[in-house]
């Protein structure tokens, strides 16, 4: 077995090889609806070369791979929220089968959040936060390292046109300060591992408490694929993979421009 790893190994979420034994289930997620924009049909070719490049040691096989994908006219929003998605799916579907190594998932992974920055700066809010628009914090618990699956989440809202603030492994002092500055008509939490449940429901409870509950809570992930998990956190507002659904729940749906509303 490559690398002497257990790829099937028991533990806790975020072990080097319970991360990535658990890397296809996370970014199969897609936390993103599939709109208009995304129902193009996947060229097996392209997802293929993709593939290859990404886990190459050199970035040469993507950049030549780069021209071929204009003339194809794949465009960054089904590169985004169609071929990345897929390409790390096969990542993981690699490791489970002993056809990657970790080295090339590592890598492979590290390429796809690369490429989905280079083609997602140009999609309309930022950290900063555009005041013309919602604005929404995402969440990662501590604990939890699917960074991936919540960049293609965080680049489809930017794209939707809603300011995104994302925050990893934030403890509940750095979350007062940031509610004390910035201002968020949503949140959206990540989860990936059935282990990160119970850390899940406490986080949606924290965050009702020190906001009030005037800040509706959307609950994702991997975790919630097949829907067994939905009931367990019945304080989030909805809990769902899809992106637009969230946001409609969350009162935020249907328009680009909103007015402030769930203030902290």
């Amino acid at each position: 077995m490559h690398d002497g790893l257990q790829r099937d190994r028991a533990g806790i979420a975020g072990e080097g090889p319970v991360a990535v034994s658990h890397f296809a289930a996370e970014v199969v997620a897609r936390l993103t609806a599939r709109d208009g924009a995304t129902h193009a049909s996947l060229r097996e070719d392209l997802v293929r070369r993709l593939l290859v490049a990404v886990r190459s040691m050199d970035r040469a096989p993507f950049e030549l791979l780069k021209p071929e994908l204009r003339r194809a006219r794949v465009s960054r929003v089904a590169l985004a929220e169609l071929y990345i998605p897929e390409v790390a799916r096969r990542l993981g579907q690699g490791w489970h089968e002993d056809e990657c190594t970790f080295a090339e998932v590592t890598i492979g992974t590290a390429r796809l959040q690369a490429i989905l920055r280079d083609i997602a700066t140009s999609w309309s809010a930022d950290e900063g936060g555009m005041r013309d628009g919602p604005a929404v914090l995402v969440l990662l618990p501590p604990g939890e390292q699917h960074t991936l699956g919540a960049m293609v989440a965080v680049a489809k809202l930017r794209r939707l046109g809603v300011s995104v603030c994302l925050r990893m492994s934030t403890g509940p002092a750095e979350l007062r300060e940031l509610f004390g500055k910035r201002r968020f008509d949503a949140i959206m939490i990540s989860l990936a591992h059935a282990e990160m449940l119970e850390v899940g429901r406490k986080l949606v409870k924290t965050l009702k408490d020190m906001t009030g509950g005037r800040i509706p809570v959307a609950m994702g992930g991997a975790l919630f694929l097949d829907g067994t998990e939905m009931a367990s956190i019945p304080e989030a507002d909805i809990v769902t993979n899809d992106i637009e659904a969230a946001l409609q729940a969350c009162g935020l749906g249907g328009s680009r421009r909103r007015p402030g509303r769930g203030r902290a």
